[in-house]
């Protein structure tokens, strides 16, 4: 004969119950709700802390993410979970579907912040060769001056395509006994043919003034003038990260100094340098 067993429930202590319902409700309120949002700004900040002071990340402008229904802090900031904890992003650098702001400050804030135009640049290092032929005066050019640079290139990327860039160059050259050196800065202007996450193609063109040059024959004489460079090429930029990257240039070059006023028997000499530039260097994005 088959006994019956009757089926037992232990009943949960009351203790328990208490410290869950503690923590689902005390201990984790940001997982209430939840809702989705979209990044506006270009780069929001991530937070570790509700009170902003200690960034962990950031977020592009256009992704998508998940934040908690209720802002915190004041409704300065949304909850997220990042990694599996908790962390925070501000509320106007966000957009959301149940969007409600119940500070005009902060509402202010977001127009303001949405309207301004929003820029970025970047600044590089780079060595560079100009392989050219010097002309003096009417003659034909004559033989070739190899020129060694240091470039420092600061850039602000600008709407529709379009750099501004401002430039401080140095080179110098010696063939035998005859020394050239120069120092360029001038401004320039870029279009991205090819702007992608990491990889950038640009056609460049600058304008530089020589303030400094000087013009030297071994130890019998150095002489100073001025001058300017034009020209112009192609720059592709590989992005490593989100701040650095290399440089890669090439351009055509006109380089033109003014009365170097040496003295007799040498003569005075107004020096034309034609040729190509190749650089490669390092840049930081901000």
């Amino acid at each position: 004969m088959v006994k019956s067993h009757s089926l037992r429930i232990q009943r949960v202590p009351r203790k328990f119950s208490l410290y869950l319902l503690f923590s689902l409700f005390f201990l984790c309120p940001d997982l209430w709700a939840s809702q989705d949002a979209m990044v506006l700004s270009e780069r929001a900040v991530i937070y570790s802390d509700k009170e902003m002071t200690s960034p962990i990340g950031y977020v592009s402008r256009g992704k998508k993410l998940v934040v908690g229904e209720i802002p915190r802090n004041r409704a300065q900031v949304y909850p997220i979970v990042v990694s599996g904890k908790v962390a925070y992003i501000r509320v106007n650098d966000v957009t959301t579907e149940r969007e409600s702001m119940d500070s005009t400050r902060l509402t202010a804030e977001r127009f303001q912040k949405n309207t301004l135009p929003t820029f970025q640049g970047k600044f590089s290092v780079s060595y560079f060769a100009y392989n050219s032929t010097i002309k003096l005066d009417d003659d034909v050019p004559d033989d070739g001056f190899f020129w060694h640079g240091i470039s420092l290139k600061g850039e602000v990327f600008l709407k529709n395509r379009f750099d501004f860039q401002i430039l401080a160059n140095w080179m110098q050259t010696q063939e035998k006994a005859i020394k050239f050196r120069a120092f360029e800065i001038g401004p320039g202007m870029a279009f991205r043919l090819i702007d992608t996450r990491r990889f950038l193609l640009r056609v460049e063109a600058q304008l530089l003034a020589i303030p400094y040059s000087s013009y030297a024959q071994g130890s019998d004489f150095r002489v100073n003038s001025y001058g300017y460079t034009a020209g112009g090429g192609l720059t592709s930029t590989i992005l490593f990260d989100e701040n650095w990257g290399m440089d890669l240039s090439a351009g055509l070059y006109r380089t033109g100094m003014f009365s170097f006023k040496a003295p007799d028997p040498y003569g005075e000499i107004d020096p034309v340098f034609t040729g190509i530039r190749m650089g490669i260097g390092v840049n930081y994005t901000y």
